[in-house]
């Protein structure tokens, strides 16, 4: 079931998310972090941005949301987008990254970028079928697990970029 991030979600989305910063690169994290400071963390991004979670029978199976880009206010029309889920290829991280992407171009942003480290070819696959589009590759870009990782980075167009746009629309109440 897709539903909004509430605040007692936090130790789940942790327990999620804990592997792919002890076990992979798929993520530059690299100590796990605590469940306060990733409270804090979830906390503050869904005060700001789209922050949706897939649940069953209980168990949180995948979480996806936007956050800041660049701190810059002239960055902030475009967002960074994160979509995690435990187990690939089952549909969850298309329904979830669809939600996040509709919110963030009702709420007027212009770009979402992903960032996938490489090789994932399920993560290249999953944002190519929600829009994305590959725009620039970034060799050797970290080392972890004495592993030397590629990024490469995604976009996609939410909205037409006009002068004298408004704002888009940050603040939203969670639980």
């Amino acid at each position: 079931m897709l539903r909004p991030y509430r605040s007692t979600d936090a130790a789940a989305v942790l327990a999620l998310y804990e592997p792919f910063v002890r076990d992979s690169g798929v993520t530059f994290e690299t100590d796990v972090p605590s469940l306060e400071d990733f409270s804090k963390r979830l906390a503050h991004i869904a005060g700001r941005f789209p922050f949706w979670v897939w649940e069953e029978d209980g168990t949180v199976l995948g979480y996806a949301y936007g956050t800041t880009h660049r701190e810059r206010i002239a960055y902030q029309w475009a967002v960074e987008t994160s979509v995690y889920v435990g187990r690939p290829g089952n549909g969850i991280g298309k329904q979830l990254y669809q939600k996040v992407l509709s919110e963030l171009r009702n709420r007027g942003f212009v770009w979402a970028y992903g960032v996938i480290t490489l090789p994932n070819e399920p993560s290249l696959a999953l944002h190519e079928a929600c829009g994305f589009e590959p725009f620039a590759r970034y060799d050797s870009a970290g080392q972890k697990l004495g592993t030397w990782y590629d990024v490469q980075w995604v976009r996609c167009s939410l909205n037409p970029a006009a002068p004298g746009m408004a704002e888009p629309q940050y603040d939203v109440s969670v639980e």
